[in-house]
């Protein structure tokens, strides 16, 4: 390998700094948050299909006061799966709520593309699990959809990009407006499809440009009408600039107060704050939108490579079993201590009438 002049090293890693992307005015799609029932077969079904990773497993014991884990009130866990570390590649957030066994699928959330070297025969993993396929697309656990397109230019080092992860299919009654929304609020670029839809991203969110990370598609309704959306729709994660956070919170604020779900939130971490704002989407989706100053090096940190832990979440899925079954006993405890006592107010009810007619019976004599 040539050595580099002395006096040119000092250039060299000038240039080498000025390439690097400015974390002010950096912005990127994260990941997607869905619900798993099952913990254990999503992870074997992204792993062993879709040849994902496990970047960082957590397991929490209070709800999440953003709601990251949806409506519920229960102990939860998060589980990050995707092809490569979180603060350069797309990826899924795997949450699944203790005591909770399914999820009431939506119309809203269609489908994951995912281009890949290997296509077929990670389809025909997937009919191996037992899941259904149906041409290239594959139905995994709790019903959320992944259509896998071969393409040997995605995944590799040799690419055109690293990235497998192409675009995330969504449903909605008015996609233009939907696209809109993202365009003027959050920056991206909004670029017309086929069949009356769009497609969102940032720096150039064209299908056809291979450089793109992710982009979301709204296809429009078949009559026209909000697709209906559930807790298994889950949410979308975007990183801004913590400036471009303020200046979205304060415009909606300004416009839109009710699209506020959460409102903003600054998080002093140890590697510096987390601005965090939680809002609905005109075509009813939820976004997290978060500082990239801070997600980035924390997630950096966070990412050790290890998965859950099933023998003790064995013993935690026990603990909740074990609490539901006390507050159903004192459920049904309180509804026969308020059906006793309703009773025994009947009954005095009834002796009150019976000494009424006595006293009519001795005023009639």
């Amino acid at each position: 390998m040539c050595a580099l002049p002395i006096f040119m090293r000092g250039c060299y890693a000038l240039l080498l700094v000025a390439l690097l992307p400015d974390p002010a005015s950096a912005q990127r799609v994260l990941h997607w948050v869905i619900r798993v029932s099952s913990l254990e077969d999503t992870i074997s079904f992204a792993t062993d299909v879709l040849g994902m990773q496990v970047l960082r497993h957590e397991e929490n014991d209070e709800p999440c006061p953003l709601t990251c884990n949806g409506v519920f009130d229960t102990p939860w866990s998060k589980t990050m799966v995707g092809y490569g570390p979180e603060d350069a590649h797309y990826a899924l957030e795997l949450t699944y709520n203790y005591g909770i066994p399914s999820y009431e699928v939506g119309g809203g959330l269609q489908r994951f593309v995912i281009h890949m070297d290997g296509a077929a025969a990670a389809l025909e993993r997937a009919a191996a699990k037992g899941l259904a396929v149906n041409g290239s697309a594959v139905v995994g656990p709790d019903s959320y959809v992944y259509e896998l397109l071969e393409d040997e230019s995605y995944g590799s080092p040799g690419g055109q990009r690293r990235e497998p992860f192409h675009a995330v299919v969504l449903k909605a009654a008015d996609p233009a407006k939907a696209a809109g929304w993202y365009a003027d609020l959050v920056g991206m670029e909004a670029t017309a499809t086929a069949g009356g839809g769009y497609a969102v991203g940032f720096a150039g969110a064209a299908l056809a440009d291979p450089s793109v990370p992710v982009s979301f598609i709204f296809e429009p309704t078949s009559d026209g009408a909000a697709p209906a959306i559930e807790q298994w729709e889950g949410r979308n994660a975007i990183a801004l600039p913590a400036e471009s956070i303020r200046k979205v919170n304060a415009r909606l604020l300004a416009e839109s107060p009710e699209l506020i779900i959460h409102q903003m939130r600054e998080l002093h971490e140890k590697l510096g704050t987390l601005f965090i704002l939680i809002v609905r989407d005109v075509a009813g989706y939820e976004v997290c939108l978060v500082s990239i100053e801070t997600f980035d090096p924390s997630v950096r940190e966070a990412t050790n490579y290890i998965g859950p832990d099933f023998e003790d979440r064995k013993a935690r899925k026990a603990k909740v079993v074990g609490l539901q079954s006390l507050d159903k006993a004192r459920e049904k405890m309180l509804e026969q201590m308020q059906a006793s006592l309703s009773g025994g107010e009947e009954e005095e009810e009834e002796e009150d009438d019976d000494d009424d007619d006595d006293d009519d019976d001795k005023d009639e004599v």
